[in-house]
């Protein structure tokens, strides 16, 4: 109970100081402004402008009560209530957010420069009332076609904001299907071809119910696959989110086995109670710190599988490692009695985050798949290589295929969300990846 309220604490303490920001320049941008709201500077623009201000940021900020009332979830929420006054909400808590970290940010930037100009210009009052030659000074003021420019500036800036705002809302579920040739090095003839079919960060809970999970399933059944691997965040917070989970994946399928793992978020509350109900509701099979050998078309595949806790980041993490230490030992000692050679069977990891690939691969690991970045998930520029979102700072792993020698590692970016139910240039994404012998020459 105490770390509930000490969440929501931190939460509304950092929410309220973005929503401040964003309010403030609003009121500071009509009472400014010549143009607009298109009526005279005077008292009543003045009373006029604070209300247009005020209003949405009171009506849009409801809803936040029954978010704490009801554990974060809106899924239980009527359907027109939810499409008439949540959506909206969504959007508009989106281009706050965005405007809010934004203002922020040229606060930050903009606090050296007027520390030293605050420094200097005591120091030049100090110096002129204390010398005997006065100075006097004729400063320029500011350009007017600069302030136009700005102002201009701040308008596009905000239909930009919540324009994309809109379009990420409502477009959040349009998944894209990426077709990845994987190459292995001596991969046997018999697994030549092999499809597997990918997906992470489903997050049932708030954004993610049960319905919307069911058509996934019957779009991922419709491939065939050979494989489906899905590595972590089944869940999104709260231990009862599975339920919606397990009815709407107990149908999955796939010729050789559907495989997962948990992630960060599935150890929020109880994993091992979504464990529990995961293995024994559907065909999922966890893999939890442990590996298994596939037999396909008469050949071996190693598959192995770790759980990401919550603590792992980005940085070293002896719990990762540890995990992956006794993941790795126990697959060669399997192997071993097996009457196989590790590095001669193709091995494929599942692990949720993918910050550790460079390090999974000095064991000559061929495929780690992993998820957890959403690709960034609200991604305000995207050019090529080029990725420009939070999540962009964190690592430099975000999104597709990787490589690193002989290993490969995808990163999918999933087809939930997390925060706000928004996708901004950055689709969700179900992912098939085709097994392919890499030639000696290739190696």
């Amino acid at each position: 109970m105490g770390s509930r309220i000490w969440f929501f604490v931190i939460f509304f303490t950092v929410i309220g100081i973005i929503h401040f920001f964003a309010f403030w320049s609003f009121r500071k941008f009509g009472n400014s402004n010549p143009y607009f709201p298109f009526i005279p500077k005077n008292k009543t623009r003045e009373k006029l402008w604070k209300v247009i201000t005020i209003l949405p940021f009171i009506i849009l900020n409801i809803p936040y009560i029954y978010l704490v009332t009801n554990r974060m979830d809106f899924s239980t929420a009527p359907r027109w209530i939810y499409n008439l006054y949540i959506i909206p909400f969504f959007i508009f808590q989106a281009g706050v957010i965005f405007l809010g970290l934004l203002m922020l940010a040229l606060k930050l930037i903009k606090l050296p420069v007027f520390l030293f100009y605050y420094v200097t210009n005591k120091f030049r009052y100090f110096k002129q009332k204390y010398s005997k030659v006065k100075e006097n000074r004729d400063f320029k003021k500011f350009d007017e076609s600069r302030r136009k420019f700005i102002r201009a500036g701040g308008v596009l800036l905000t239909g930009y904001t919540f324009t994309s705002a809109t379009i990420g809302v409502i477009k959040k579920d349009e998944y894209a299907v990426t077709e990845k040739d994987i190459f292995i090095a001596n991969l046997p003839a018999e697994l030549q071809g092999l499809k597997i079919l990918l997906i992470s960060d489903i997050h049932s809970g708030p954004y993610m119910g049960e319905e919307q999970m069911k058509e996934y399933v019957d779009v991922l059944n419709s491939y065939n696959a050979d494989l489906i691997l899905i590595p972590g965040d089944l869940t999104n917070s709260q231990r009862d989110e599975v339920y919606p989970f397990t009815k709407a994946f107990r149908n999955l399928k796939a010729k050789y086995g559907v495989y997962a793992t948990l992630g960060n978020h599935d150890y929020f509350h109880d994993a091992e109670y979504v464990a529990k109900a995961v293995l024994g509701e559907t065909p999922i099979k966890l893999m939890r710190n442990e590996n298994k050998i596939l037999e396909i078309n008469n050949q071996k595949l190693l598959l192995m599988g770790m759980d990401d806790t919550r603590t792992s980041g980005a940085n070293f993490d002896p719990v990762v490692y540890k995990y992956f230490d006794k993941t790795v030992a126990d697959a060669k000692e399997n192997l071993r009695v097996n009457n196989l050679a590790f590095e001669s069977v193709p091995k494929i990891l599942m692990y949720h985050k993918p910050y550790f690939f460079n390090d999974f691969s000095k064991e000559k690991i061929d495929l780690t798949v992993s998820g957890h970045t959403h690709g960034g998930q609200i991604v305000f520029a995207k050019l090529g290589s080029l990725n420009l979102s939070i999540a962009s700072f964190v690592s430099n792993f975000l999104e597709g295929l990787y490589k690193n020698g002989n290993s490969n590692m995808y990163i999918t970016r999933g087809i939930g969300t997390v925060g706000l139910p928004l996708r901004l240039n950055c689709r969700p994404e179900i992912t098939i990846l085709t097994l392919k012998q890499k030639s000696p020459a290739e190696n």
